[in-house]
């Protein structure tokens, strides 16, 4: 008898721990489920919402219905479509099944697939929910792109044609200037010269937009380049007060250090001239650990007025300005190279000046 009892205590005592094992798995099945990614929804064979993720729940606003008829979900004026759909999948075999993709509110995809048992038997239909808005983000600024590329084409060829013209008028304008005895005609001569010189150095600009930059990657101490640089800006700006900073063990990066010269370059010279060529201009190098990898963060802080808040979600485009002798090139161009070294750039308006922010990656 007592060996009867010890085997009945032993058996108790195995299937107590293969009870917490099934519950181990349930609880980690729920986690899975719960981390997803995107959003879930799975209705049984009887229409009722059996299970909801947190961003199923956020998405669709399950809340209380949960565990209820899932039409309580929907508008009334969906229920016929709603039981169409229901239908489809309840009815029609398993090996006919294709799932249902739609596009929602220009953000979620949204998928129907039906879920059947080994048998084939209809179990109920999974509902999943991407957020596809920063694929809509990158589609638009594809567009966006190739359209700047078309108009980079149609601007280079007017560049072309516009030059021979220029240097013509420039011409006559230098022999006025030097042959006339009228002040006036002479004066107005040097002012035709310089103006049409100005609009020379602007199509070069955009004959440099229209040229696709081709980065020479090497392996560069950043910290080393921006001090470089940094000495060269002391010289030419004695009246700006410059601080630089950087965090300690900042790798050696893969980059063209003639591409982020002119980025610094650019940068520099735009926060100079925001203050009048005085004022205080901070760089700071960091590194920042991202989900898609490490990057290394090229800071430029100055003390200027910053930039009018009409004209901060533009100033990327092409020929989008604050000074009147602005060509509108310089941030577009500083953008390119951030995204050929795998990164973005980002400017702000801070308390005292503008920040701009340049990432690259490590």
């Amino acid at each position: 008898m007592l060996c009867a009892m010890e085997k009945a205590l032993t058996m108790s005592i195995d299937e107590r721990e293969e009870l917490e094992l099934l519950r181990e798995k349930v609880r980690t099945y729920e986690d899975i489920v719960r981390c997803l990614p995107f959003g879930l929804i799975f209705v049984d064979e009887n229409d009722q919402v059996e299970l909801v993720n947190p961003i199923g729940e956020e998405i669709r606003c399950v809340g209380e219905r949960k565990g209820g008829p899932v039409a309580d979900c929907h508008p009334p004026g969906t229920h016929t479509m709603l039981e169409k759909v229901l239908a489809r999948f309840r009815d029609i075999p398993p090996e006919e099944q294709h799932p249902i993709v739609l596009e929602r509110m220009n953000r979620y995809e949204v998928t129907y697939a039906r879920v059947s048992a080994e048998n084939g038997a209809f179990r109920g239909i999974l509902w999943l929910s991407h957020d596809i808005s920063r694929r809509k983000q990158l589609e638009r600024e594809l567009m966006h792109a190739e359209r700047l590329a078309v108009l980079g084409r149609m601007a280079s060829k007017v560049a072309h044609d516009i030059k021979n013209p220029l240097n013509a008028i420039k011409g006559a304008a230098h022999h006025l200037e030097r042959v006339s005895a009228d002040d006036e005609v002479a004066e107005l001569g040097s002012l035709v010269k310089d103006q049409v010189t100005r609009i020379a150095m602007l199509l070069d600009r955009v004959g440099e937009l229209t040229k696709p930059l081709r980065p020479q990657m090497v392996s560069t101490d950043l910290e080393g380049l921006v001090e470089t640089q940094l000495s060269a800006l002391k010289m030419a700006h004695p009246a700006t007060t410059w601080r630089m900073e950087a965090d300690t063990g900042i790798p050696a990066i893969p980059c063209d250090p003639s591409l982020v010269e002119r980025l610094l370059s650019n940068a520099v010279e735009n926060a100079v001239q925001a203050m009048d060529g005085g004022g205080e201009v901070s760089i700071g190098l960091g590194l920042e650990a991202r989900p898609e990898g490490s990057q290394v963060e090229l800071r430029i802080r100055d003390t200027g007025p910053g930039f009018p808040a009409s004209v901060l979600e533009h100033l990327f485009e092409p020929f989008v300005t604050t000074r009147p002798d602005g060509t509108g090139l310089g941030l577009t161009i500083m953008r390119e190279i951030c995204l050929l070294h795998g990164g973005d750039i980002s400017i702000d308006n801070i308390d005292a000046g503008a920040l701009v922010t340049a990432r690259l990656s490590a």
